[in-house]
């Protein structure tokens, strides 16, 4: 069994020959999941990570009053649930597929023996915990400092880095509702209506139903670090 594209491009597999990708699709299990349904939740064991072949999944947590509070929307390619895997602790956040999603399992026992024979998957996955761990600390310097503006802009830029969506001929279309976007930036719709109105008029994006496309992430750089 060939790796989908998708799985074999993901950065836990950069630099990894053709035998070992052959390898690593034996030790891989596809799952599937529908609109709404769990892949973990927080506080369960943890014994796996996912990469996403196709669909949308949500990580996001509870606070202790309750409240969901968003922390990515992932898509093709994107990896999750790697925290748990390496150091045996229970989830911390709730993985839930938005869409039609499938995935690919990469279970605790058959990660240690990829890795006995190819070091070079533990470098990656080192990596992207190194890029979680600075990605999670300028979001709380934004999220505790930043006014809904730069809420907004970074929340953007984020899915943007992440290359969320898909490439267009003026940028990249990000898929998501006024709504997810108020969750990630962690402000109101309303808020989000009128910050997003103001970015168009100034050309950095177009905002339709259930989609917003970003032509100039160097203009919502700026908002960002106050550079306008």
């Amino acid at each position: 069994m060939n790796l989908p594209d998708e799985v074999a491009g993901s950065l836990l597999f950069a630099g990894v020959d053709r035998t070992g990708l052959e390898i690593a699709a034996q030790a891989l299990r596809p799952l599937s999941f529908g609109p709404g349904q769990r892949v973990f939740e927080a506080g369960e064991d943890g014994h796996a990570l996912y990469i996403i072949q196709r669909g949308k999944v949500k990580i996001s947590h509870c606070n202790l009053d309750g409240k969901e509070k968003m922390l990515a929307y992932l898509t093709s390619g994107k990896i999750f649930g790697e925290m748990s895997l390496v150091d045996g602790s229970p989830r911390s956040a709730t993985a839930t597929a938005v869409e039609s999603t499938v995935l690919y399992a990469l279970y605790a026992e058959e990660y240690w023996s990829l890795i006995n024979r190819y070091p070079r998957i533990a470098h990656n996955l080192a990596r992207i915990l190194a890029q979680r761990l600075r990605e999670m600390n300028h979001e709380v310097e934004v999220l505790t400092f930043e006014e809904s503006r730069g809420k907004v802009a970074y929340a953007l830029l984020k899915l943007y880095r992440q290359e969320y969506g898909r490439e267009t001929a003026r940028g990249r279309l990000l898929e998501l509702t006024q709504r997810e976007l108020s969750d990630l930036a962690g402000t109101s719709r309303e808020t989000v209506t009128r910050v997003l109105g103001e970015f168009q008029r100034r050309g950095y994006l177009s905002s339709e139903k259930g989609q917003i496309e970003v032509y100039d992430p160097a203009g919502l750089e700026n908002v960002l670090y106050d550079l306008e």
